[in-house]
């Protein structure tokens, strides 16, 4: 019997040791905290009003009325929140499903596209299933002033790739794109004659209050650039299940025009929003606002307990989002650390996982009840101090 022939595109890869070490201790019945978890559905961060609304929706759903943007009421209830017209609006299942849509219209297989570093592992194999390959442009970090985006790095890169992605706030490390920075970056793509993806999935979550925000697409107006804006309300509304996200084009007619075209072809190809949810956008984002209030407030008690874990941390400076960078003392090297951790019941991702080029960071999100938060740090020092 001959063997199926798979694309190279989705090689499987297993497990590394550290994956194949948790696994175990799963296997084996340990009792494991994931310092990592950011599913918040699982800390009670869910507003239950989320169940009603779609409950209410449900008839309204059973008449099925494609439209390859999305549904046209969800689209004005986008508009008139987060500006621009209904038009520029097309509802996807998840910003992944987004970024597939983006890297199958904006590349042909082989090329490139410009990715930051630090960063979550996801664009990057995103990526390589449209075929294509990532450049990283990266950021600094300068304690205790935060992170810098290397813009010299990033006009390098726009200049290589079809288009660039930049995440606002970064995840993990919680740096915003200050309006120069989004106006250079704009500049810069308008230069190379590529769009600007900006993830702004994080941008409500400002946990530093002294910093001003812009979203990228208004900073970067009037540089000439297309920007593709990315949100959703896997964190909006803390409801990672309901699978509605959606993607904004701003930029001229001229250029924008085109893009819009071929968007509509691949979103008429798959129609992947479910209609109970499109059809209660408008009444769960008038949600939104408390969603976020609460979940700032969580993130921003979390952050705080942070200071409390001793001279031999470093926190590193977090402006927003739901994770933080903490880089501990230095007793082991990055694998064996978290193998210590593991064996103590803590899981943890080392910093070499997003990409962070120094030793003994660990990356903790900022969701879990603040008591539970609070047993994890102790239990963190423990299994360090030993």
């Amino acid at each position: 019997m001959r063997p199926l022939r798979l694309s190279s595109r989705v090689a499987f890869e297993p497990p590394n040791d550290l994956a194949a070490a948790r696994q175990a201790a799963q296997a084996r019945g340990d009792a494991i905290w994931d310092l990592t978890d950011s599913n918040p559905t699982r800390h009670g961060l869910m507003d239950p009003a989320v169940m009603e609304v779609l409950a209410k929706h449900l008839d309204e759903a059973a008449r099925y009325a494609p439209d390859p943007k999305g549904w046209l009421p969800a689209r004005q209830a986008l508009a008139a929140r987060f500006g621009g017209q209904a038009d520029d609006y097309w509802l996807t299942a998840s910003t992944s499903e987004a970024y597939s849509w983006l890297f199958t219209v904006l590349a042909e297989p082989g090329e490139t596209v410009g990715v930051p570093v630090p960063g979550y592992p996801l664009v990057e194999p995103l990526a390589r299933l449209a075929g294509l390959q990532a450049v990283p442009y990266p950021s600094f970090y300068v304690h205790p002033h935060g992170w810098e985006l290397n813009l010299d790095a990033a006009r390098r890169v726009a200049e290589q790739v079809r288009a660039m992605v930049v995440v606002n706030p970064n995840n993990p490390t919680g740096a915003y794109v200050d309006p120069p920075a989004a106006a250079a970056l704009g500049e810069a793509c308008a230069n190379a004659g590529v769009p600007l993806i900006a993830d702004e999935v994080f941008f409500p979550f400002r946990l530093d209050g002294a910093v001003v925000h812009r979203p990228v697409a208004d900073a970067a107006a009037g540089t000439g650039a297309v920007v593709i804006t990315l949100d959703g309300l896997s964190k909006l509304l803390a409801a990672p299940q309901l699978k509605v996200s959606w993607l904004r084009l701003s930029g001229s007619a001229e250029l924008t025009s085109p893009l819009a075209d071929v968007l509509d072809t691949v979103a008429d190809t798959f129609l992947s929003v479910n209609s109970p949810a499109a059809c209660a956008l408008p009444e769960l984002l008038a949600l939104a606002d408390s969603s976020v209030a609460r979940i700032r407030a969580r993130c921003a008690t979390n952050l705080a307990s942070l200071q409390g874990l001793g001279d031999d941390y470093r926190v590193r400076h977090t402006e927003g989002g739901w994770t933080a960078l903490i880089d501990v003392p230095r007793v082991l090297d990055d694998d064996e650390l978290v193998r210590r951790l593991l064996a103590d019941g803590l899981a943890a991702h080392p910093g070499w996982f997003y990409d962070v080029t120094s030793a003994g960071s660990i990356a903790v999100s900022l969701l879990p009840e603040p008591e539970a938060f609070a047993d994890s740090l102790r239990r963190l020092r423990g299994s360090l101090s030993r």
